[in-house]
């Protein structure tokens, strides 16, 4: 007997099971998962009807109506082109126009100029095959509808109202997009006199780089840095010798550090893949480089308080934000110009 036949012979009241391959199942992170969108409900869609006859109009909005779509306006000839042209300018725009050739090339031309909000365009033409999607697409149309209309014209209404569908997400998504490019250019202009950048996007920075800090385990620190003015120099010097001290220390930090001005004579930098002791030493190059800033007999000061963690280590940021604060206090009652929390 082939050895594929050899089977213990079923009893009664028992189940045989498939082997566990548990002991050999490969382990899969939650990234690696990939969740398939549900699908979009059906499109829905306001159609404009042009037609040369009142029969031909008749067969359109009854296939419009087989689709469930809704009919914006339907009517014959000169009127028709009038009214539906006057609606691709108000508000009250259809998502679809179906436009009968060669009277309505004018609906046409006039929807074209709307780019890139417009209806999507059937062009209905006689004829067949290539020569009938010629015709449409030599008139600007989207899609093409063959006369006499019949059930064919079904499937056509749908890809217009799903081509609709489309474009209005485009719209928005390029809408959205500029948004973004003009937010994104405003946060990332640091400042050209003190090289700081701006709260809002140092905020941004700030809960991407815990995150990051959390999930992959690498350290983070945070140097909050007073640069305190010269008590005796006149406003207009103080204010210069403010703004190159805030010069100076955007120039001493490294380009993974995030410098930003925190409010009055403060300044709170982030440094990302960095412990507590790294971050000290930045924050000693930042105290020496300011102290070389000078306007006459007024040399600037910084003073530095720093607190860090280390990689794997908990991380809670308004813990190292109070450790930081208090270092700072620390270096401000004298001794060290940077303190660095316990």
């Amino acid at each position: 007997m082939p050895e594929r036949q050899r089977r213990a012979p079923s009893q009664p009241g028992r189940v045989r099971r498939a082997p566990s391959r548990a002991g050999s199942a490969v382990p899969i992170d939650d990234e690696q998962v990939i969740e398939v969108a549900p699908l979009a409900p059906l499109p829905t869609a306001r159609v404009a009807i042009h037609e040369a006859s009142t029969d031909a109009v008749a067969a359109v909005r009854a296939a419009v109506v087989a689709q469930g779509f809704a009919v914006a306006y339907a009517a014959v000839g000169a009127v028709a082109i009038a009214e539906i042209t006057k609606r691709l300018a108000g508000d009250a725009m259809p998502d679809v126009v179906v436009v009968g050739l060669p009277a309505g090339a004018a609906i046409l031309d006039a929807a074209r100029a709307l780019e890139p909000r417009r209806p999507v365009l059937i062009a209905a033409v006689n004829g067949s095959g290539q020569a009938a999607a010629e015709r449409a697409h030599g008139a600007g149309a989207d899609l093409v509808a063959l006369r006499p209309h019949d059930e064919r014209l079904g499937p056509v209404l749908f890809a217009a109202a799903k081509l609709a569908d489309e474009r209005r997400r485009a719209t928005a998504a390029r809408g959205n997009e500029l948004r973004l490019r003009e937010r994104l250019d405003r946060m990332a202009q640091v400042d050209p006199a003190t090289g700081l950048q701006p709260m809002e996007f140092f905020q941004r920075a700030l809960e991407l780089e815990v995150k990051r800090a959390r999930r992959y385990g690498y350290a983070l620190s945070v140097c909050m840095v007073r640069l305190p003015p010269p008590a005796d120099a006149p406003a207009t010097v103080a204010a210069e010798l403010r703004a190159q001290a805030a010069a100076a220390l955007s120039a001493a930090v490294r380009d993974i550090d995030l410098p930003v001005e925190i409010g009055g004579d403060r300044v709170l930098i982030l440094l990302p893949y960095t412990d507590a002791s790294g971050a000290e030493r930045v924050a000693r190059r930042v105290a020496t480089a300011v102290a070389a800033v000078r306007i006459g007999k007024h040399a600037g000061v910084a003073l530095a308080g720093v607190a860090g963690v280390a990689g794997g280590a908990a991380l809670s940021l308004a813990t190292l934000m109070r450790a930081a604060a208090a270092a700072l206090r620390d270096a401000e009652r004298g001794g060290e110009p940077v303190v660095v929390a316990p």
